[in-house]
């Protein structure tokens, strides 16, 4: 995939459904006030937006115009606030977009249950990308499509910007490797920790102002 912003991802940090190891992954069940972020989750939000306002002060780029697109979903939304305080944009203005692609991978007949059934999900995914692993859980293919939208809409608007995409594990993983061309039935060998922040693509030289 052909990229012309810099781009960084954000796992959520450590969330209250982490902490009772439950999967929250619907609009029902987590959307705000449902599943905020735990006290620890709160810490790695503030750490990772000082890391990023760092390495976007090495890059000679002014932090308050990053552009940080976050999953509706609470405890992403959550960090992303947090995050973006750090950085100095408003979340009141443009710079500061929620963006249904970005929402949590649909775990079906799994919600709410124990977050040991994830290991099912991904022996699925390693057997198939297309086919939807059982109990209506979203394929690979239909998250990988969403987030392939995501980076047409923002490619076509933007360029040369710094991008801060927040958003959840499974989402991320999968999104990792279909901008690097990676095989996507391995994408949990992407897998972030919750808080981790990793460049995505970081080269393209940044503009001055708004593009």
């Amino acid at each position: 995939m052909e990229l012309h912003n810099n781009y960084w991802v954000l796992r959520h940090g450590r969330s209250l459904a982490n902490e009772k190891e439950i999967i929250a992954s619907t609009y029902e069940n987590a959307l705000p006030p449902n599943f905020g972020l735990h006290e620890t989750g709160r810490h790695q939000a503030v750490q990772a937006g000082k890391r990023l306002t760092s390495e976007l002060e090495k890059l000679g780029s002014k932090s308050a115009e990053t552009l940080v697109l976050s999953s509706p979903l609470t405890r992403a939304l959550e960090t992303a606030v947090l995050v973006s305080q750090q950085l100095g944009v408003l979340t009141t203005d443009s710079n500061f977009q929620v963006v249904p692609e970005l929402v949590e991978r649909n775990f079906g007949e799994l919600e709410l249950q124990q977050d040991s059934n994830y290991q099912k999900v991904w022996d699925a995914d390693s057997a198939s990308l297309s086919s939807a692993p059982a109990g209506g859980v979203e394929s690979i293919t239909q998250v990988s499509e969403r987030v392939e939208s995501l980076f047409s809409s923002i490619e076509a608007a933007h360029r040369g910007r710094n991008i801060l995409l927040v958003s959840h594990g499974d989402t991320l993983s999968i999104l990792w490797a279909t901008a690097k061309g990676l095989p996507r039935s391995e994408h949990r060998k992407h897998g972030l920790s919750t808080g981790e922040l990793m460049p995505l693509h970081v080269g393209t030289a940044s503009k001055p102002g708004h593009s």
